[in-house]
């Protein structure tokens, strides 16, 4: 008999599932933002469950590992898994956080750290399978140097132009324009009315690191606060798992860091400085393809 294996990873702005065959990857669908900690457990669950369905296209899985933001919570797992595990009967399901699959991903096995810097920003540690975890609090309190920092740096310095704090240069009209605004209050309800007001924002940070690539002095200085702001998340994480000083990977990952930058340099310069034994791993597969060895582990 056939058997299926699904791995899923539910950040703040998508959600990708992967599922193998009797051992052979079928691809990778992506649905909707699941992050619980903004959408609450139970729509977060919800939205898994469509795109596992979406993907499987009727087929039932025999086992589902899901990487989930916000699931470092027993309370938000436990929920997850409850739904998961009565939508899809028989199946075997674990639920971890997001951050977990990540390092997974990228370091199967062993002592490792990893950066995660997509909408949100967290980073973890881990050192003989005991997990460390640093920032990933969501964008009401923490998050800097996440995409939703960066673009959230960006619009304040648009308002300041606005108000007349700050001078009209090439970064507001160049801001303006993917932001499609040209006013305060244009600007104000942009962002107020959306839905979604991290994911809007967050949606600018590939701009800020366009321009900052391109030499504007107005974007570097949000890339270098950037940077400096996701070295301490990494770094609060190694130190807690007793890690500095050790030859332990660090991983990158999410939508930040996985293309070179201004902001990647930035981050191995600083790091390298920091942690010199430690070797940085960039360009690493999505994490949905940690989680699929995981749930291939279940079987």
């Amino acid at each position: 008999m056939s058997r299926i294996a699904v791995g899923v990873d539910a950040g703040g702005s998508k959600t990708a599932v992967t599922y193998s065959l009797d051992g052979r990857c079928k691809g990778v669908w992506y649905g909707d933002s699941a992050n619980a900690t903004v959408r609450g457990a139970e729509s977060a669950s919800d939205t898994i469950a469509v795109t596992i369905e979406h993907a499987l296209e009727g087929a039932l899985p025999d086992a589902i590992f899901v990487g989930a933001a916000g699931a470092g919570r027993d309370s938000v797992a436990g929920t997850l898994h409850d739904a998961l595990a009565s939508r899809f009967r028989g199946a075997r399901v674990e639920i971890r956080d997001d951050a977990y699959i990540a390092l997974r991903t990228a370091v199967p096995e062993g002592d490792g750290a990893v950066l995660i810097a997509g909408t949100g920003a967290i980073a973890y540690a881990e050192k003989d399978g005991a997990g460390f975890r640093s920032g990933g609090y969501g964008y009401l309190f923490g998050d800097s140097g996440s995409g939703f920092g960066i673009g959230a740096a960006a619009i304040d310095r648009l308002l300041r132009t606005y108000d007349g704090r700050a001078p009209r240069d090439a970064f507001a009209e160049e801001l303006e324009t993917a932001f499609a605004v040209n006013s305060l209050s244009g600007a104000l309800q942009k962002v107020y009315s959306d839905p979604s007001p991290g994911r809007a924002i967050a949606a600018l940070a590939p701009v800020v690191l366009d321009l900052a690539g391109r030499g504007d002095r107005t974007a570097a200085k949000i890339v270098q606060q950037a940077a400096a702001e996701l070295t301490d998340l990494l770094k609060a994480a190694i130190k807690s798992a007793g890690l500095a000083g050790s030859n332990a990977p660090i991983a990158f990952s999410g939508g930040l860091l996985g293309s070179s930058s201004l902001l990647t340099y930035l981050l191995e310069t600083r790091l390298l400085n920091e942690f010199p034994a430690m070797p940085i791993l960039k360009d690493n597969p999505e994490p949905c393809a940690g989680a699929l060895r995981a749930a291939e582990r279940l079987l």
